[in-house]
């Protein structure tokens, strides 16, 4: 019985051939990835920027309409200039010294780009005067910081808002703080622009679903994911 089955779960060779090449064609070519590879920039496949998130968080984040949404990111780079084009407005926070020249050169006008310094109190905290919510919060900053950024994070959102964070399979504490914050956790695994191995970005919501995890911390890492959790955060 089980030899009758494998045989009728067997593919035929050149068909295994042609879903190789499948694969390889949807990865490298109409996702990107193969230009994101050759200008070392997370780009899609008219070199068009793209979030150096991971694919599936795109795919998901892609299909909402932003033109009235306020966005806050810690964070800035090419997924500041996707959110640009999509949103009403977005105030970015940027601490690192060597990038911040460099992202000014290609922000737009709808960009706010804030630069505290590079300590994790003043870039929690660069926006405590504003008394402001924002629709999307994006953490995707220096990773020991990411922890209280997700405190921050929880009450600033507004309602029906969600929060992104990104290598959330290597920010286990912030992933936890939003966890008990309330906020349901939904885990985007898969490949990212420019990299050779899989990583998490993580969608947090606000409304909770009521089953329980098999895994003690989330996301759960990928078996192609080959490195550890970030030390703090």
């Amino acid at each position: 019985m089980k030899n009758k089955i494998r045989k009728k779960m067997r593919i035929p060779r050149i068909d295994r051939v042609r879903i190789f090449f499948q694969l390889q064609r949807s990865i490298l070519f109409k996702y990107g990835w193969i230009q994101s590879w050759r200008t070392n920039r997370p780009v899609d496949r008219d070199r068009e920027p793209i979030p150096w998130m991971t694919y599936p968080a795109i795919d998901f984040l892609g299909q909402f309409d932003y033109s009235e949404a306020s966005i806050l990111e810690w964070g800035s780079g090419y997924s500041t200039l996707w959110w640009a084009k999509r949103c009403k407005s977005i105030t970015s926070i940027e601490s690192q010294v060597d990038w911040i020249p460099y992202i000014k050169t290609m922000i737009p006008d709808n960009v706010r780009l804030l630069t505290p310094e590079f300590d994790k109190e003043s870039e929690v905290n660069v926006i405590d005067e504003e008394n402001f919510v924002y629709d999307i919060i994006v953490i995707d900053n220096h990773g020991p910081f990411r922890a209280s950024c997700a405190e921050k994070a929880v009450s600033i959102l507004a309602d029906g808002g969600l929060i992104v964070l990104d290598n959330s399979d290597q920010c286990l504490k912030a992933t936890a703080v939003l966890r008990a914050a309330g906020f349901t956790q939904i885990d985007f695994t898969g490949l990212v622009p420019t990299m050779g191995y899989a990583h998490s970005t993580s969608i947090f919501l606000k409304q909770r679903i009521a089953l329980p995890s098999l895994h003690a911390d989330l996301p759960a890492q990928s078996v192609a994911q080959p490195n550890p959790p970030w030390e703090n955060c």
